[in-house]
């Protein structure tokens, strides 16, 4: 049992992780932090958190295991503010989907005596209609966590304690091969919606466009409806994979132009390798 705990962050994750904890009774006390005070005050309504706290210091100041449930763009300067109260031996994880860049960040801000471990859950049910927070909300899913070697055993076990306290799975990745791998698979869609919604919108032709457009419009570009400065900051601290992602993408758009051009009859099998590609993907997804 974690005897006091605090998460930074009282979003859909930060409040499911605080009652996935607390429905397990495993912490005598969970702080909580959020910027957003209606937030903060959210989750101590539904039991997220025992307490929320108006400053950062404050939460975390006695907490032996801290968790930053928040976006990319206030972390590093929360390692600074932590570092200035966090006793020797608290271990701190979070849950942002870029690790490299945030391990870089821990290991310059942070003392030797606070341990950090790069945690990455990967949510597979829809996050985008305001989902309320449950303790639930980790069963099943994959849970990353990138080590690296300064790793301390201390944080590996309290984080796999967590993990095992979410129901999820661990897998185990090396920094560098995480970010690769997401920025394929979760942030190059990312940046597909957003390339998309603003070709169509802005040709000339959009209003009489947009009453013909098909729920496929609507489903490949509702990533768009999330915060533009959380995707700026995903895509800025993983630039150069995604850059790969996106040179290998543009080269598979410049083949089917070719394609369309050369009205070539091939193109089916465009479709079809697609096709069948997904199925298998989608047959990888039920088998897990």
């Amino acid at each position: 049992m974690f005897h006091r705990v605090a998460i930074v962050g009282l979003g859909l994750i930060g409040s499911s992780i605080g009652l996935a904890i607390h429905t397990a009774n495993s912490a005598q006390q969970i702080m909580g932090y959020d910027s957003d005070k209606h937030v903060a005050h959210h989750a101590r309504k539904i039991g997220a958190i025992d307490q929320s706290c108006t400053t950062l210091a404050d939460t975390v100041r006695g907490a032996e295991f801290v968790i930053l449930a928040t976006s990319l763009s206030p972390i590093r300067s929360f390692f600074q503010d932590i570092a200035a109260v966090a006793l020797p031996g608290t271990v701190v994880t979070d849950v942002a989907s870029t690790k490299a860049q945030v391990i870089s960040w821990a290991e310059e801000y942070l003392p030797a005596s606070v341990f950090f471990l790069g945690g990455h859950p990967i949510l597979r049910k829809d996050t985008y209609d305001n989902e309320p927070a449950t303790a639930s909300l980790f069963k099943n899913c994959v849970y990353c966590l990138t080590p690296t070697k300064r790793t301390s055993s201390i944080a590996l076990d309290k984080v796999m304690q967590l993990i095992e306290i979410l129901d999820a799975r661990v897998r185990f990745l090396e920094p560098v091969e995480h970010d690769g791998l997401v920025a394929g698979v979760n942030q190059l869609p990312i940046v597909i919606s957003a390339i998309l919604m603003n070709t169509v919108a802005e040709s000339p032709s959009w209003q009489d466009a947009a009453i013909v457009a098909e729920k496929s419009m609507q489903d490949m570009t509702r990533m768009t409806n999330n915060d533009p400065e959380v995707y700026r900051d995903i895509c800025l601290t993983n630039s150069e994979a995604l850059s790969r992602w996106l040179s290998e993408y543009i080269r598979e758009l410049n083949s089917f132009r070719n394609q369309l051009i050369l009205h070539d009859s091939n193109l089916t099998q465009t479709f079809l390798k697609s096709k069948k590609l997904h199925e298998q993907w989608q047959a990888m997804q039920d088998a897990n």
